[in-house]
C-alpha cells in the first residue's frame, strides 16, 4: 500500500468510527428530562419526575456506612413517593453537567449539591442514564456518589 493509500484508509477507520454529531436539539431534550426531576424534587410533584423516569429505571447507590463499600441497587418508585410528603423542602443543585449522547443513548455526569431545608446535608456526583424512545428521553439509572464534608454550597457562591 502507497503512503496516501495508508493516510487514505486511516482516515476512512477514524471517519466510520467516530460518534455521530450531537445536534443541540438531543442534547437539549436531555437536560430538559434532567431538570425535570430536580425541578419535581424542588416542588414536591411525583407526577413530574415520574414521567422522567423509564418504567424500571433503578438507582445504584453506593454504601460506606457500615463497613466496606457496598452498590445497593433499588427501584425509584419508593422514592417518587417520598417526593410528594417532601413538602418542597428537597433543593438538589447540579452543576457543570458533562452531557454525552450517541443516538438514542445518553449519559449526563453532575456534580450536585442537595439541600433541606436550605442547608446543605450532601454533595456528590450524579451518573445519569437515559435512553430515547418513542415519547422522548427517559432516565433508566441514576447512579450517584455521597459525602457529608467539603460540600460545595451554589446558591451561596
Amino acid at each position: 500500500m502507497t503512503k496516501r493509500g495508508g493516510v487514505l484508509a486511516a482516515l476512512l477507520t477514524v471517519a466510520v468510527s467516530a460518534p455521530a454529531a450531537v445536534s443541540a436539539q438531543d442534547e437539549d431534550g436531555v437536560l430538559a428530562a434532567v431538570e425535570q426531576i430536580f425541578e419535581g424534587m424542588r416542588t414536591a410533584n411525583p407526577e413530574m419526575v415520574r414521567e422522567a423516569f423509564a418504567a424500571d429505571a433503578r438507582f445504584a447507590v453506593l454504601n460506606s456506612r457500615d463497613g466496606p463499600t457496598t452498590v445497593e441497587v433499588q427501584g425509584v418508585d419508593g422514592w417518587i413517593r417520598s417526593i410528594g410528603n417532601s413538602e418542597g423542602r428537597w433543593n438538589e443543585q447540579i452543576y457543570d453537567l458533562d452531557v454525552r449522547v450517541d443516538g438514542n443513548m445518553a449519559s449526563v455526569w453532575a456534580p450536585y449539591t442537595f439541600y433541606m431545608d436550605g442547608a446543605v446535608r450532601h454533595c456528590g456526583i450524579n451518573s445519569i442514564e437515559l435512553l430515547r424512545d418513542a415519547e422522548g428521553w427517559k432516565v433508566t439509572q441514576l447512579s450517584d456518589t455521597r459525602r457529608m464534608e467539603n460540600c460545595p454550597d451554589p446558591l451561596r457562591e
